[in-house]
């Protein structure tokens, strides 16, 4: 799925709307409003010229699988469980083995290794790893509120930033092409100055770069104990349909609706993976995030969204799933009074799949 292709995503762009979720959290506080009228170019010598996209072997990976496909997939999930051998796992480097069935996982590990890195003072974008689908962000020497803005054509991406000088992670999602970081710094209010920007070239190595590594809405470590679980959940696994059950059944049955998070959550609220596997309990973009952090680490693509679902009138996070020869599956869930329930699988193949689940942003 392109998610620049969705009108929803773009008028959320241009509006710098971040959505409230159903179950209560905000996935990015308010867009900030920069005081400076016009940034700076980056401040470097030697910025990187445009360079061709690297062949992607996946092309299918920006299509949503066929209704009927989807409705078979998510059949299968209501289905009873498969029997998988749990094991303790093992975890692998990137480029480690991910054999079937060996209980291993496939962890992408973020680096800023500073070969391609812009800095101005305290600001520092470690552009390196572009082609793995992220960017590293970091600023140093003030104590105000911080923001980074990525921005690519008409679209824009606003998160929070530390001020401790610690470099974050944030994807690249928006498919090739020349992209622009900013970070900024509170004024007052919800006004925010530049302190630094700079453009650089995104060529991916693959479509599903992005959605395959931590970033700062999914945050996980190889030594994470989502991680360690996902290993566990899938050692017997021989398929990633059998890999996406397994996550699927076990969050369905062990991690429960958090009434009182959903009440109080602030602003700015960022899941903690660990923390909501070691609760069993969260909200949507908990749910969410956990899925994603263990289906990533299993080397399935997965990503994050937020955005609309018109048949449960209100704001959601969910996932999308790829699958290998189907495209993209969309996990319908929601919440109920008897716990998390996937929505009826002939609601995705229905005419109207299209507007009652409407992307803003994807992760």
């Amino acid at each position: 799925m392109q998610f620049h292709q969705k009108p929803a995503a773009l008028l959320g762009s241009f509006l710098l709307l971040f959505l409230l979720c159903s179950c209560g959290a905000n996935p990015a506080a308010a867009g900030p409003s920069p005081a400076s009228s016009a940034p700076p170019s980056a401040a470097s010598s030697s910025e990187p010229q445009s360079s061709s996209p690297a062949a992607d072997p996946d092309r299918l990976s920006d299509e949503d699988a066929p209704p009927e496909e989807e409705k078979k997939v998510l059949e299968q999930l209501e289905a009873p469980p498969v029997s998988l051998s749990a094991g303790s796992g093992t975890v692998s480097p990137a480029s480690g083995s991910d054999a079937a069935g060996s209980g291993q996982v496939h962890i992408n590990a973020p680096a800023a290794p500073g070969k391609i890195v812009y800095r101005k003072g305290g600001s520092a974008i470690d552009a390196s790893n572009t082609s793995a689908g992220y960017v590293m962000i970091r600023q140093s020497g003030t104590e105000k509120r911080l923001k980074v803005q990525i921005k690519k054509g008409g679209m824009t991406y606003n998160y929070d930033l530390n001020h401790a000088g610690k470099y974050e992670v944030f994807p690249l999602q928006m498919g090739d092409g020349t992209y622009q970081a900013r970070i900024m710094e509170n004024v007052s209010g919800s006004s925010y100055r530049e302190l630094f920007s700079a453009s650089f070239p995104v060529a991916l190595s693959s479509g599903f770069a992005p959605f395959l590594c931590p970033n700062q809405y999914v945050n996980y470590t190889a030594s994470s104990a989502a991680v360690k679980k996902s290993a566990a959940l899938c050692a017997g696994a021989g398929t990633d349909v059998e890999k996406l059950k397994a996550v699927y059944t076990f969050m369905i049955h062990n991690i429960k609706y958090d009434y009182a998070k959903a009440a109080t959550v602030r602003s700015g609220y960022l899941p903690d993976v660990d923390a909501v596997l070691a609760a069993r309990k969260g909200i949507c973009f908990d749910y969410s995030a956990l899925m994603a952090a263990m289906l990533r680490a299993q080397n399935v693509p997965t990503k994050l969204v937020v955005g609309s679902v018109d048949a449960v009138a209100a704001t959601h996070s969910w996932n999308e799933v790829y699958l290998k020869g189907k495209g993209w599956i969309t996990i319908k869930i929601e919440n109920t009074a008897a716990g998390w329930k996937l929505m009826d699988a002939t609601f995705g193949a229905s005419g109207s799949a299209g507007k009652s689940y409407t992307a803003a942003r994807v992760y």
